[in-house]
């Protein structure tokens, strides 16, 4: 593995990953490394580990070529589970939501709604599209963290992206979601190169089964409190 200049600052740990600052030859970068887990059989552990961190440099450096606004692969390390990225300065999407005005927000919508027209017309998928994963630099939105992305033609799976931005939305702002969500839909139909109106509609039946699962497992935990 490359060597640093300077020792590891961790920044955050995750379910899969670790994710560190560093200082990459003089370029301020994210490490991100892919922990084991003792419940995975060892070669299935090392394989996955391997081919997550293959599609997740390939994904990015494909959305990177294309336009889109996410940060740049500067070194991979697929046996080791090694990713070093370009570090993004800005904020989190979830607190200028909370801080800034509906115009502000109604440009960022739209932002996020053409960054997801154009990822899924590429056959990308997110896994867990969300203002969390977005950071606000200059006012350009760039999009992170694609450990759970992959290559798909299924449109659940594009569905899914916007069914799990628009919830995030309603949660960080829930005076303006609804206008906010229709101007991030009305982007994405702009520039999406399939048939938009299918993976929207889909985007809708995910939300009614949601609603449902949620109203069941409630039901459920009533039914168990009251047989105790």
């Amino acid at each position: 593995m490359a060597t640093m200049n300077t020792q590891l600052v961790m920044l955050s740990r995750g379910a899969e990953a670790e994710i560190y600052l560093v200082d990459f030859f003089g370029v301020k970068a994210v490490l991100k490394k892919r922990v084991s887990k003792k419940y995975r059989a060892p070669l299935f552990d090392e394989l996955f580990i391997k081919t997550r961190t293959r599609t997740e440099a390939r994904v990015l450096s494909e959305l990177y070529l294309s336009g889109l606004k996410v940060p740049g692969v500067l070194f991979v390390d697929e046996d080791k589970g090694v990713l070093i990225l370009e570090y993004i300065e800005g904020e989190r999407a979830t607190e200028v939501f909370e801080k800034s005005e509906f115009e502000k927000l109604i440009s960022i919508s739209r932002e996020i709604g053409r960054f997801a027209s154009v990822m899924h017309s590429l056959r990308i998928y997110h896994g867990d599209f969300t203002l969390a994963n977005i950071i606000i630099a200059d006012d350009n939105v760039y999009v992170i963290d694609f450990g759970l992305a992959g290559y798909s033609d299924d449109i659940e799976e594009y569905a899914i992206d916007l069914h799990l931005m628009a919830r995030s939305i309603h949660a960080s702002k829930p005076e303006y979601a609804e206008k906010l969500v229709n101007a991030m839909l009305k982007e994405y139909k702009l520039h999406y190169k399939g048939d938009a109106e299918e993976v929207i509609s889909r985007m809708k039946e995910i939300r009614v089964r949601g609603r449902y699962v949620d109203r069941e497992l409630r039901k459920a935990i009533m039914r168990e409190r009251y047989i105790d």
